[in-house]
């Protein structure tokens, strides 16, 4: 449902559906229902042609959204540990990193005046845990890895030029994307280009190539 929703632009709602979690059953404790949450704002980006209303709505709803996995209305408490805490998730914080990034780079001429992106850049570093890669011909692994990884990815190369590239944070993202992220991505879509049997482009290759678009 919240992919629908994000497809049809339509945050609101989902940020709706998230309020009234009482109600809808819908909660943030559950990682899968964050992904999807934060993915709605790199499809609204894209499906503008990435317009500045469109990016600084895109990061007010991420902000939102982040915000209310803080909410204790939201924590599964059944399951209430450190992988299942989206808060030390870094394909969840880099998402974070991510949209606060693109709007500075895109419109700010890469000024971080209310330091918005160094934070996400610090916690984002704090919690960071190398992605586990896919088994060969598990394209469905595959699509799914380039889906949480590349916005993760062309966020941290936008912070670097934000924060700057030599500093030792800065450092620190580029690290992450030579050693960690790069080979992850090149290997995944590699098996997804390989392997998926039908002539549909994957949400996962489409989300790389737009982003790939924006220049870093």
């Amino acid at each position: 449902m919240i992919r629908l929703m994000g497809e049809k632009g339509r945050e609101g709602v989902v940020l709706e559906v998230l309020r009234r979690t009482g109600a809808t059953g819908v909660r943030l404790g559950d990682l899968r229902v964050v992904r999807e949450v934060m993915w709605c704002g790199i499809q609204k980006c894209i499906n503008s042609g990435w317009e500045e209303e469109s990016v600084r709505e895109a990061e007010k709803f991420v902000d939102n959204a982040w915000a209310m996995c803080c909410e204790e209305r939201h924590v599964d408490k059944e399951t209430k540990h450190e992988f299942r805490d989206p808060k030390t998730r870094p394909e969840i914080v880099g998402m974070v990193l991510w949209v606060r990034a693109l709007r500075r780079t895109l419109f700010e001429e890469g000024r971080d005046d209310d330091g918005k992106v160094r934070r996400a850049a610090e916690m984002l570093f704090a919690v960071w845990q190398n992605p586990s890669r896919v088994e060969e011909g598990n394209w469905h692994g595959a699509n799914m890895q380039v889906v949480m990884w590349a916005p993760v990815w062309h966020g941290m190369k936008m912070a670097r030029k934000v924060i700057g590239e030599k500093t030792p944070l800065g450092r620190d993202l580029g690290n992450i994307n030579s050693l960690d992220l790069e080979p992850l991505l090149a290997r995944s879509r590699e098996i997804v280009s390989t392997h998926a049997t039908d002539p549909e482009k994957r949400r996962g290759m489409v989300f790389y190539e737009e982003l790939s678009k924006i220049a870093t």
